[in-house]
């Protein structure tokens, strides 16, 4: 079985697309805590329907999920871990339910795009201004800041697959180590995703179109994988997401005017 190509897109452009965003989805996921695998969802965007191209995003973190706590076992940091996933449920609950609600209207696949690339280009500002030195307000290492911090990483999770920035700022505020910061953003998604699966079935986001689109990627998620740990041990993390994050600006542009157009 071979991936259905939308029509007017070229092979060329299709394979280019998703197999970076896997190799992106990786790196990010095993080197640094995820956050530049927002590039991913819209880069995905650019070659598919917003539907079809949240589906198969949540198919490849999940395996890509696996491949980063098998790299980072024994890392987390459970206190955190148990106050964003008690609001992540609640966020995903909440998310669920809207998106039921637009899946009845013609303007679900609009919806999702624009989501995708508004949240892209808010969380790609937000990490710039991080790295120029500005400074997010302190969040304190208290259950109720875990807990919030989950819930809304649960709605934007659910609905374009683009929470790994807010957790990794709230993980960096709660001066984590390095590793615990990725061990716990690893583990977080991973549950994170699984509990998403029956929401994007029922949808209709995952069917056997996604499923045999991801399956060609399969061979790219460890490799990807095992990139991500090397560049994590060997090289500063600032220039490296500078890149990512200016091909995420560029790929959530261009979301939104499909979305709008």
């Amino acid at each position: 079985m071979f991936p259905q190509i939308p029509a007017g897109v070229s092979p060329a452009f299709y394979f280019v697309c998703v197999g970076l965003a896997v190799l992106i989805t990786g790196i990010g996921k095993t080197g640094f805590g995820g956050g530049i695998g927002i590039l991913a969802v819209p880069l995905m965007v650019a070659a598919l329907p917003p539907q079809r191209a949240l589906g198969i995003t949540l198919e490849i973190f999940l395996l890509a999920d696996v491949f980063a706590n098998l790299h980072h076992m024994r890392r987390q940091s459970w206190p955190h871990f148990r106050w964003l996933l008690t609001g992540d449920v609640a966020g995903i609950a909440v998310a669920s339910a809207l998106m039921a609600w637009l899946s009845q209207t013609k303007a679900f696949a609009p919806a999702l795009s624009v989501t995708i690339g508004v949240v892209c280009l808010f969380f790609v500002g937000l990490q710039v201004y991080r790295l120029v030195g500005g400074h997010v307000p302190h969040i304190p290492r208290t259950p109720g800041a875990g807990r919030t911090t989950g819930l809304v990483a649960g709605v934007l999770s659910t609905m374009a697959n683009s929470a790994g920035s807010i957790v990794n700022i709230y993980l960096l505020e709660q001066q984590l180590d390095k590793s615990l910061i990725v061990g716990t953003a690893a583990l977080f998604f991973f549950v994170n995703n699984l509990a998403k699966v029956p929401t994007y079935v029922s949808l209709g986001l995952i069917n056997q179109a996604t499923l045999v689109d991801a399956m060609w990627t399969i061979p790219l998620i460890p490799v990807g994988s095992l990139l991500g740990y090397w560049l994590h041990r060997r090289i500063p993390e600032k220039p490296f997401v500078v890149v990512m994050y200016s091909g995420a600006a560029l790929a959530a542009v261009y979301a939104i005017y499909q979305g709008v157009v």
